[in-house]
């Protein structure tokens, strides 16, 4: 069972609002985020958070619900206050690498990922880890060669239009994420074909979203 939820946060309902409406937002997560949420000054950081806890939110009281039917969903909210049901403290604990986990364990297990201005949230039934990168003005093949295997770095190299760096990326932080060792350990893994070999071992989706690139990876 896996459910895979996209936000986008950097909307004037999270970037733009009152003391008073942040206030009443911070209420509607989760007492952690809204701790760490608190903190931050940066309006687009502190959206990304709380837009973060309030998808939460919502993608575990889908859960808890009964709805796990394998689905990807676009969260089109025009006010973050229509996503919510009723408010889940949740308490969690923290992997080596940073990675989290509801200390519930009858939960099931999750994972969070930002890039640009959109927030995705993967809830699964087994060991999963998501990220989500948007395409930035960088020298792909330059950090290809220095981080990825000869093969990665050749089918970069040959790829005209930019995007394989950025689907090979989010594959590795997929896994690292996965296993909970964080991406460093898999820089120099060939993820090329992922049905060989120890990537067999995880299911795989993957997703173009507008200027994004998804993944998701899921112990089988």
């Amino acid at each position: 069972m896996l459910m895979v939820y996209l936000l986008k946060y950097d909307i004037p309902e999270l970037t733009d609002i009152s003391d008073d409406m942040f206030g009443r937002l911070v209420g509607m997560v989760d007492s952690h985020r809204a701790t760490e949420t608190k903190r931050v000054k940066n309006n687009k950081a502190r959206a990304a958070a709380l837009g973060a806890g309030l998808l939460l939110q919502y993608a575990m009281s889908e859960w808890l619900s009964g709805v796990r039917d394998n689905s990807y969903v676009e969260i089109n909210a025009e006010s973050p206050l229509s996503l919510l049901g009723p408010i889940n403290d949740f308490e969690f604990t923290i992997g080596d690498q940073g990675k989290p986990y509801f200390k519930d364990k009858d939960l099931p297990y999750f994972n969070i990922s930002h890039a640009g201005s959109y927030v995705a949230i993967a809830i699964s039934d087994k060991e999963v880890g998501i990220d989500i990168q948007d395409k930035r003005k960088q020298k792909e093949k330059d950090l290809a060669k220095r981080f990825y295997s000869k093969r990665e770095h050749a089918s970069v190299k040959a790829d005209s239009t930019g995007d394989m760096f950025y689907r090979l990326w989010t594959r590795k932080e997929a896994l690292g994420k996965c296993t909970g060792d964080g991406v460093r350990p898999y820089l120099d893994t060939d993820v090329l074909e992922l049905n060989k070999g120890e990537l067999a071992k995880y299911e795989w989706n993957e997703k173009r979203v507008y200027d994004c690139f998804l993944c998701v990876c899921k112990r089988k």
